[in-house]
Formats: structure tokens, C-alpha cells, sequence
């Protein structure tokens, strides 16, 4: 028998329909002669907690026993999976050749071969690979089928990351709340995670910059000029580079209040005068984080509850695709299938009616890109096939986040919006005085989608068109007007703005002063990953360490306190970085798992020994939650 493993239902029913497998269907599995198709759910496997490894460690006071640093690593199987697991064992039994078909990436890996080890499963392994799962995605797979030594290293740089992770929680968990906690109970328990703690540190370093700012005046200058032809057009005095303080403004009162009252009347002439007649494409479909922070910008939604919602819309209504994706490009393989979901959408919403004859199914839109799927499990969030479904089930939320998603993919297939981009520069009293305006030509996907947060061509100032004037033009220099402003604090985290600070981690790259880490930082994706930001998020509100305000994140005493009192490198999210380049060269065969462990291990034991050296020096009671005998609760490791 030839066995095919997929990471979930939906997953195994695709590859199933192509494998003409699905008449045979069984509990837990398909099967038509000597093909089978079954399915885990995730991740169905779990490392087993600190106590499955001796007594000492049942105690979660104790950390005299610390570090745990396991030498084999026991798993577990939990009791709500355990069915499914007796069903996949049982075939794995029967199996000449196991097919690993789950997610074409590190932690579908991760999900299918810790299976195999668990069961001792020593036939033949292979791999299925595609990042799409439409018939002619799977059928190229299908023909494509790989040695599964191909994708091994997959499998030790997901296992390394499950260990590392493991190590770091487990064992600082426990030593942290006994040598920093700022008091005993649950209330007090503090939780160390490998990219929990420095989001955290994020949030923390935010709220410490907007409470120690100290404001101070700057100053700007804007300019009327008038061309020949009596256009009178508004510019912004441009700061030269050696009147620019450290934020690139101006605090030379007396410089701009002189410059000010030279200006009206001095000779003034055009230096560049340009027009420039620009295009761009619709924007592309919503991978989750994109979709998490327009629908929390939008709509005011958490990014857990737009995941859930995703997750339902994919799952439970079977309207969208997967949604755990962090791609926002669709297979060339599906672009037969527009025109069909074209029609499913009116089938589902008619008054979509006219929106839809305004696209061109077969327009050759920059969504589709092999190159950018094939890099990720899965292409962006979009349309199903589904036209049998009744709108007025889904509630309020899920129908705002189906219509975005929906009206993203129907825009790919609208024209460019079409504009003309001008810039106009002055020179007069030697500076430079700037404008720049743009007319919009072809109006293209903004009559259906309007104005977007991430339309890039806002950047070329929106506005009513500009005088047409050519370089070396006299103008006059009419009214200046000084203007006094004051610096402000950054913003406060949103959630939407925290989960593009852990992918981008572009605001902490402004405080890098090292080129070498800059680029370590740029070369990983951040913190966390598409489908683990919106539960990180959710687990430093559930310990505590973060609060919502007015729709605002701010750190709480607690979570200040923890990132002050630990080892600054826990909460860099420098070393995350490291890490993530660490199992990339184990992902690639540079390195090897146990060069990782060894690594990781020692670094645990000599951070343990420094927090049982601060627990050491503390009044006794002075912290610590749970003592001797006392047992710790597995939800809260």
C-alpha cells in the first residue's frame, strides 16, 4: 500500500479527488485499492512536559533541578487526537511507502516525520511538493514525486526550532518567576518565550520612549510663488543637510524667522520641473498578516479574532482558501479558474453583478507568480469555487472580512490606476522649495476598491494639478510663512502596528547601529511567523505583560518589570534573529542539528546558573510562586 500523509481534512480530500480515492472512504482515511490518504490534525504530536522526565521536575519551585535539557525527547499523543492517531498507526502498519503530503514547508515537515519517528516507520519515505491545491497543482505534483531525503533537513531545522523552543520556555519559565517574580501566585508567574519576550521588549521599549520624551520646537517654512501666467502654487522649504538636527529638522528660530522675511520678492527661479505619467497595480490579495492588519485597521478587529474568522470562513463555510499563508501570489496553474469563481461570487451575491463585467478574466495580472508561491505552503488568501452558499449565515465580522478578501481578488482583474505624477522645485534666497501634485488619468481597480492603506502612489502627493512651468522659469517669490511646531512621541502600539513592528521590525532597526546585525535582522522575517504572531499577541494579554487601552497596547508594570530584571539577550530580538539564521543553515546542510543543541543547551544551562545565582540573593519570600511540593499547572508552562 501506498500511503499518502496530509497535515489536515481538506488537505487529504484534494489530493484524494485527484488520487480518485474518495468513494473509499473510511474512519479516519480514503482508500481505493493500494492507495490510502489519511490526515493529522496539525500537529498531533506534543512534547511531553517537564514532569514526564523524573519527579524532580513535577516540583515547578524546584529549580535546583534546572536546566532540563532532555538527551531523548518524549512525545506524547493528546486524548482529543488520539483516535485519529490509532487510525494513522494502524496504516503507517500496512504502508510499503508513505508519500509526506502535508505543507510544503519546515513545520509540515515537522508534522509528518515526527509521526514516522514516533511510529518506528523504517519503509520507504517520499515527498509530494506543491504550494497549491487545485487539480492541476496536485496532478504536477503527483508526477513530480520527490525521494524524501530531499526535504530531510526540513524536518531537523523544524525539530531544532521545537527544541530550542522548549529548552528556552521550560526551563526559564521556572528559574525567571522564582528569582524575579515580583511576588508569589499565579498572578506573579512568569512566562519566557524564544519570540514572546521580545515582542514583549518591543512593546516595552515603545511605551519607554513615549514616556521619556521630551518635546522641543522645530521649524518650517512653506513659500507662495506666481508663474507668468499668474498660477499661484504653494511649496515646502526643503532643510539643507547642515541645518538638519539629528531627526532631520530644523531648530534654527532666527535662521528661518531671516530667511522668512528675504524671501517675498527675491528672484526665484524653477531648478526642476517634471511630470511623469505613472501606472499602478491593483493591490495585491491579502496573505493573513496583511488581511490582520487592514481588518484591524478597518474594522477594529483583533488579529485573533480575524484569524478565527479566516480559519471559519475556510474551514466551516469552505468560501475562502487557507488562510495561514503568508503569500499574497496565486499559482499560474489557477488561471483557468477565475472566470468559474467569477461566477460562484454572483452566484453568492448578485449585485456583484456589475463589479465583476468591469474585470477581464483574462487579464495577465502581476498575482500570478510561481516564483513567490513556490516559496511559501500556500498562495494568498481568496475566493473558492463554492457558488451554493447563503451570505446571511455569516455574522456581521465574517462577512466584512469575506468582502475584502473577495473584492481583492476581483480587483487583480481591473486596470492599473493611471496618474500623472509632478514635482516642482524652486530656488530662491539659495534654498530649495519643493511641491509635488498628481492628477489621476485612469481611475482603473480604485472605482471598485477606492483608496487602500497601502496604495505606494500616495507617496506622490495627492492633489489638484500643478502649474505647468519649465526649468529656468523666473517666478515670483510672494508670501512666506513661518510655522512653529513641536516634536511629538511615536505612536502607541495598535495591534495592527505591533504585528507589522514583528515582521518588518523596522522601527528597532532605526536604533541598530551595526551593519552586519542590521542585516542579520533584514534577511530573517521577523518575529514569529504568519500563522504564530496573532497567539504570541494573545499570550502576553493573557500573562499579563500587555493591556489594551482605547484600542492602544501598552506594557503593563509586570511586563516592564520582566524585561528590566532579565539577561538582556532573552529579549533581544537580535538573538531570535541569530537563531532563525542558525536553522536556516541546518535547513540548508550547513549545519547540523547537534552543533545547534549543543549550542542552545549550554547557553540554557549558564542562563539558569546566573538566575539560581540572582534567586540566591534574594530575601527569603521575596519571590518565587510556587514552593517546594507545589505543583504547577501543565496550562501554565
Amino acid at each position: 500500500m501506498k500511503l499518502f500523509l496530509c497535515e489536515k481534512p481538506s488537505q487529504a480530500k484534494d489530493i484524494g479527488k485527484v488520487l480518485c480515492v474518495l468513494d473509499g472512504r473510511f474512519d479516519g482515511y480514503y482508500r481505493k485499492g493500494d492507495v490510502a490518504v489519511t490526515w493529522a490534525f496539525g500537529h498531533i504530536l506534543a512534547n511531553a512536559m517537564p514532569d514526564a522526565y523524573g519527579e524532580a521536575y513535577a516540583d515547578f519551585g524546584n529549580i535546583s533541578a534546572l536546566p532540563l535539557i532532555p538527551t531523548e525527547w518524549k512525545m506524547l499523543v493528546p486524548p482529543k487526537v488520539a483516535k485519529q492517531f490509532k487510525v494513522i498507526k494502524g496504516l503507517l502498519a500496512q504502508a510499503e511507502e508513505v508519500v509526506i503530503a502535508t505543507d510544503a514547508d519546515r513545520e509540515g515537515e515537522v508534522i509528518a516525520r515526527e509521526i514516522l519517528d514516533y511510529c518506528a516507520y523504517r519503509k520507504k519515505i517520499s515527498r509530494f511538493w506543491t504550494s497549491g491545491l487545485d487539480p492541476v497543482s496536485v496532478k504536477k505534483a503527483l508526477a513530480g514525486i520527490m525521494p524524501g531525503s530531499k526535504k530531510e533537513t526540513l524536518y531537523q531545522a523544524g525539530l531544532a526550532r521545537s527544541h530550542a523552543d522548549w529548552l528556552v520556555g521550560m526551563n526559564l519559565s521556572r528559574c525567571y518567576t522564582v528569582a524575579y517574580a515580583a511576588g508569589f501566585g499565579k498572578e506573579h508567574t512568569l512566562s519566557i518565550g524564544r519570540i514572546q519576550t521580545p515582542t514583549l521588549n518591543l512593546v516595552v521599549r515603545r511605551d519607554a520612549a513615549i514616556d521619556n520624551f521630551v518635546a522641543y520646537p522645530y521649524y518650517t517654512l512653506s513659500v507662495d510663488f506666481q508663474t507668468a501666467s499668474k498660477a499661484i502654487f504653494s511649496t515646502a522649504w526643503q532643510v539643507p543637510e547642515h541645518l538638519q538636527n539629528s531627526d532631520g529638522l530644523c531648530i534654527d528660530k532666527t535662521f528661518v524667522s531671516t530667511l522668512a522675511a528675504k524671501i517675498p520678492g527675491s528672484p526665484a527661479q524653477i531648478t526642476t520641473a517634471k511630470r511623469e505619467f505613472k501606472k499602478t497595480p491593483p493591490p495585491l490579495p491579502y496573505s493573513l498578516s496583511a488581511l490582520q492588519k487592514e481588518a484591524g485597521k478597518a474594522l477594529g478587529l483583533s488579529a485573533s479574532k480575524v484569524l478565527a474568522i479566516a480559519q471559519d470562513l475556510y474551514e466551516k463555510h469552505k468560501i475562502t482558501s487557507y488562510p495561514r499563508t503568508p503569500c499574497r501570489y496565486l499559482p499560474k496553474s489557477q488561471q483557468g479558474d477565475v472566470a468559474t469563481i467569477f461566477d460562484a461570487l454572483m452566484r453568492i451575491d448578485s449585485s456583484l453583478k456589475m463589479a465583476i463585467t468591469q474585470a477581464d478574466p483574462a487579464r495577465d495580472s502581476r498575482v500570478w507568480n510561481d516564483g513567490q508561491v513556490n516559496k511559501h505552503s500556500h498562495h494568498a488568501i481568496i475566493p473558492t469555487l463554492k457558488a451554493d452558499f447563503d451570505l446571511g449565515v455569516l455574522t456581521k465580522a465574517e462577512r466584512e472580512i469575506y468582502t475584502m478578501i473577495r473584492n481583492r481578488y476581483i480587483a487583480q482583474f481591473y486596470p492599473d490606476y493611471e496618474y500623472e505624477a509632478a514635482v516642482i522645485m524652486v530656488e530662491c534666497c539659495g534654498q530649495l522649495f519643493k511641491i509635488t501634485g498628481q492628477v489621476p488619468k485612469v481611475q482603473g481597480w480604485k472605482v471598485f476598491l477606492g483608496n487602500v492603506s497601502e496604495d505606494k502612489n500616495a507617496d506622490d502627493g495627492a492633489g489638484h494639478e500643478l502649474p505647468l512651468v519649465a526649468e529656468g522659469d523666473a517666478v515670483d517669490a510672494l508670501a512666506a510663512k513661518q510655522n512653529t511646531k513641536k516634536t511629538t512621541p511615536p505612536p502607541r502600539f495598535t495591534e495592527s502596528t505591533l504585528l507589522d513592528e514583528m515582521q518588518t521590525l523596522s522601527d528597532f532597526l532605526k536604533t541598530v547601529d551595526d551593519d552586519q546585525i542590521k542585516k542579520i535582522l533584514r534577511s530573517t522575517e521577523g518575529l514569529g511567523t504568519e500563522a504564530t504572531r496573532a497567539n504570541i499577541i494573545d499570550r502576553l494579554f493573557e500573562m499579563s505583560y500587555i493591556i489594551k487601552e482605547r484600542g492602544k497596547v501598552l506594557s503593563t508594570e509586570k511586563g516592564r518589570n520582566l524585561i528590566a530584571r532579565i539577561p538582556a539577550m532573552v529579549a533581544d530580538p537580535v538573538t531570535t534573529a541569530k537563531w532563525e539564521l542558525a536553522l536556516a543553515g541546518i535547513e540548508e546542510g550547513r549545519l547540523k542539528i547537534e552543533d545547534f543543541m549543543a549550542y542552545q543547551a549550554e547557553l540554557i544551562r549558564q542562563l539558569v546558573e546566573q538566575a539560581k545565582t540572582d534567586a540566591a540573593k534574594r530575601p527569603s519570600g521575596a519571590g518565587g510562586v510556587y514552593g517546594a511540593g507545589k505543583k504547577k499547572p501543565a496550562s501554565m508552562e
